[in-house]
Order: C-alpha cells, then sequence, then structure tokens
C-alpha cells in the first residue's frame, strides 16, 4: 500500500539507505501568518479580509553518486508529505543523475556550542500573533483617522513566524525562527483643473521589519499622505547630469547584488569578481565604504547561525576604506578552488558618514532626491541600475526652492556614479523579504546617500 503522509524521520531514512545517494540537505520551514486588508469607510478603518494561515514546506537537495568520482550529481526539489515518499525520491534521483557537476563534500559537523544564538523573534509576536495583530491595526485606525488632506484608500498588515529546520546528511540538525511584519498604506489626493474635470493621484508606501519597534507605522502613514498630495503639483525633470539623494532601501538594493561579485562563485563561472585586495569602487574620492557582513545583528532580515551548507555564520569584513578585505566563500566553491570557507550570509552594515539631510541636499546647485521609483532594476554583474521616477524633490540651493518632480528616466552604474559618494551621518536599519529567498535581506546604516553625475532622461 502506498504511504502517504510521511514523517521526516522517514524522508532522511529513506534517504540515508540509498545506494545511488552520497549527501543531502533538507530545509523544513512551518509558517504561521496572519493576514489583514483594509479599505476606508467613512474615514474609519475597515476590515476587507483577515486570514490566519498554516504552511509548512520541505525542500531536499540531493546529491547522487556518478561514475567518476570526482564528479556528482545535484538536484533540489520540493517533497510533498501528502504525495507518496518513494516515487518522489526516486524521480529526484533520476533527475539527478542526469546532471554532471563537480564532487564536493559537505563540511565536518560542527560543535553545538560553537553555533551562536541569534535573537530573531519579536517576543510580542512570538508569544501571541493575533494580539499583537490587534496592537498594530489600532495604530493604523488611528493614522487613518487623522485629519488629513489626501483620502484613504487602502492598507495591509501582515504578520509571520517562520520555524526553520536545517537537516544534513553530515549529522547536523539546527533550528531557528524568525518573525516577520509588513505593511502598506495607499492615499490619493484629488483637485479640480481648469477645464473642471478632476484628476487624482495615488501614493502606495511599504516596508518591511523583523521587530515591531522597527516598523514605523505612523510615519509610513504621514509620508503616503503627504507625497501623495505632492503627486499631482509636479513637473518632469530637464534631461541632465544631477547629484542623486538615494535611501537606505535604494542603497541596500544596489549593494545587495553589487556584493555579489566578491563571491568565489562568481571566479570560478567567470563573472564580474572583485578580488581581495581591490578597490570596491574604482578610484573613489567621496566618502570611501566600510562595510561587514553581519549575520549576527539582534532583529536583522539576513541574520542566521549557519548557512544553508552547515557553515557557522560570523560577522565578516568585507570592505574597509574602499578596499576589499574579504571574499564570500561557502562549503562548495571553498571545495572546488581550495579555500577556506567564510561567512557567505548576513546583513550589509555600513559605516556612517559625516553629513546632515540638510548638508546632503545643499551638496550641489541641483540635488534631485528620490522619493519613489517605478520598479528599480539593478544588474549585478554589471552594477549598472535603472528605473523610471515616481516622485522626486528637486532641490534648487540657487533659488532656495523645492519642486516635486514626476516621469522621466534615471539610469547609471555603482562603478562610476559611487566615486563621488557622500553618506549621510543618521542611520537605520531595513529589512526586505521575498518569496524567493529563504532568508532576508537586512541593513543597518545610513539613511541617506548621495550619488553623482547621474544622467536623468526626461
Amino acid at each position: 500500500m502506498t504511504q502517504l503522509n510521511w514523517t521526516l524521520d522517514e524522508l532522511k531514512h529513506q534517504l540515508n539507505i540509498h545506494e545511488k545517494i552520497k549527501g543531502w540537505i533538507i530545509t523544513e520551514e512551518y509558517i504561521h501568518r496572519r493576514e489583514r486588508y483594509f479599505l476606508g469607510e467613512n474615514s474609519q478603518l475597515a476590515i476587507d479580509q483577515d486570514r490566519n494561515v498554516h504552511t509548512k514546506s520541505t525542500q531536499v537537495r540531493i546529491f547522487v553518486k556518478l561514475t567518476d568520482p570526482a564528479r556528482q550529481g545535484e538536484i533540489s526539489k520540493k517533497f510533498f508529505s501528502a504525495l507518496p515518499l518513494k516515487s518522489q525520491l526516486e524521480s529526484s534521483v533520476e533527475a539527478a543523475l542526469h546532471t554532471d557537476y563537480q564532487a564536493w563534500d559537505l563540511p565536518k559537523l560542527p560543535a553545538s556550542q560553537e553555533i551562536p544564538s541569534i535573537t530573531t523573534l519579536d517576543p510580542k509576536m512570538a508569544e501571541d500573533i493575533d494580539q499583537a495583530m490587534e496592537e498594530c491595526t489600532s495604530r493604523i485606525s488611528s493614522c487613518v483617522q487623522k485629519k488629513r488632506n489626501t483620502l484613504f484608500n487602502s492598507a495591509e498588515l501582515f504578520m509571520a513566524i517562520h520555524q526553520r529546520e536545517l537537516h544534513l546528511s553530515n549529522g547536523l540538525t539546527h533550528r531557528s525562527a524568525q518573525t516577520r511584519i509588513y505593511t502598506e498604506s495607499a492615499f490619493s489626493y484629488s483637485k479640480r483643473l481648469k477645464d473642471g474635470k478632476i484628476h487624482s493621484d495615488e501614493y502606495m508606501s511599504t516596508q518591511w521589519a523583523v521587530h515591531r519597534d522597527h516598523l514605523p507605522i505612523e510615519a509610513l502613514f504621514d509620508e503616503s499622505s503627504e507625497r501623495a498630495e505632492h503627486s499631482l503639483h509636479v513637473i518632469k525633470p530637464q534631461p541632465g547630469k544631477y547629484s542623486v539623494i538615494i535611501d537606505s532601501e535604494v542603497l541596500l538594493t544596489l549593494l545587495r547584488g553589487y556584493l555579489s561579485q566578491l563571491r568565489a562563485a562568481y571566479s570560478y563561472h567567470g563573472l564580474p569578481f572583485i578580488k581581495e585586495g581591490s578597490e570596491f569602487i574604482p578610484e573613489a574620492t567621496g566618502d570611501l565604504l566600510t562595510i561587514t557582513l553581519d549575520p549576527t545583528l539582534n532583529y536583522g532580515a539576513s541574520s542566521t547561525s549557519i548557512s544553508n551548507q552547515g557553515i557557522i555564520q560570523k560577522p565578516l569584513s568585507v570592505v574597509t576604506q574602499n578596499k576589499v578585505t574579504s571574499n564570500l566563500v561557502d562549503q562548495q566553491y571553498g571545495h572546488y578552488m581550495k579555500l577556506e570557507p567564510t561567512s557567505t550570509e548576513g546583513n550589509i552594515v555600513i559605516e556612517a558618514g559625516t553629513l546632515s539631510y540638510q548638508e546632503l541636499t545643499g551638496h550641489s546647485p541641483q540635488v534631485l532626491e528620490i522619493l519613489q521609483f517605478s520598479g528599480l532594476f539593478a544588474d549585478p554583474h554589471s552594477g549598472t541600475f535603472s528605473s523610471e521616477i515616481r516622485l522626486a524633490k528637486l532641490h534648487d540651493c540657487k533659488n532656495q526652492t523645492v519642486t516635486y518632480i514626476k516621469g522621466g528616466s534615471l539610469s547609471g552604474s555603482i562603478r562610476e556614479n559611487f566615486k563621488g559618494l557622500k553618506l549621510s551621518k543618521s542611520t537605520v536599519m531595513r529589512s526586505h523579504f521575498s518569496s524567493e529567498q529563504s532568508h532576508g535581506d537586512g541593513y543597518l546604516g545610513p539613511e541617506y546617500a548621495l550619488i553623482t553625475d547621474v544622467s536623468i532622461v526626461g
């Protein structure tokens, strides 16, 4: 009889006794997620949808033996407990046998006392996620009732507890948990044009965090409302080269991809690679970046004790005063290239600059401050980036004016436009999560950065 609803122990047993399997990695994730969707109703907050979701996923990476002992087959597959275990396992092994990779081994089993303890749970969310949801809903309700010139359209509030188990065929079992919270708010603004028609526009702001204290709900709603109001009093930018202020979220997006060029895997595959000892930004003359990859940061989106390949993660200095001090080596590519593994996960921590926000806006005769992009594209291989401008401020220092900008597009390159980089002395902590990544992206560093000679097309 076909067995359904098999257990983790049964999966591990079948992997261990299979004659063609040489190793495996299992990642199990249990998620308790609360979701609320809100609408405005007579200046009051109304709950449109309220969901309570429990999910479980099992991801298995299987390594199989090939005829040549220097080669191996590999595959990563999602296994489902409601489907027969044997057929899923055999089809995975068969698919892995049709691949061909350089062989590598999992690391030795680390001592349990060597694995650091990481703080990644918001205590209130972990203790009572429903009560935490009610408290944050009350805060959102107060934001909606605040008298404004704009109209509240909608909002979302998600809370989740992610429990994760990592099992390796070398004997490692590691359990961890992380809380995540997300909110978004949307406001619209309307005005009557000279021809009598009503023109309106909407502005939406979003933000992630691991701890509720790092999610400024009130500031986020104020920002959405204020920017919605300004979104109808805009002009298009004049083409040219500008000094541009970006916020921490954009800085995280750009550097997250560019830092991948420090990975040994890039060197192995012949991709753009910045080796230890090289300049991170060629010929930099502005604030010289100092960056640490910190997997131990309390409530960091990228905080983790151990990598998916069983390597203990510790803070790693990767860039010091614009010089690359460490390359990122995981177990697999360390084995290939005969290099010692390093930390490969962690929050991007950047040393702050010395300038205030006001000093950044007055850095050049005209400074363009990006408030929101319409989808930022960043290429990790080239360091280039581009996007349409959803909303921006043009600071004209000569005329002492601030004009709102909408439309046009921005394009540039980290290697060129970060040469004259200036960083704010104010710092902020940011988080971002996506369904494509098991870990999030975390940041602690300057709230703003100014980059130079950026091309703007109207």
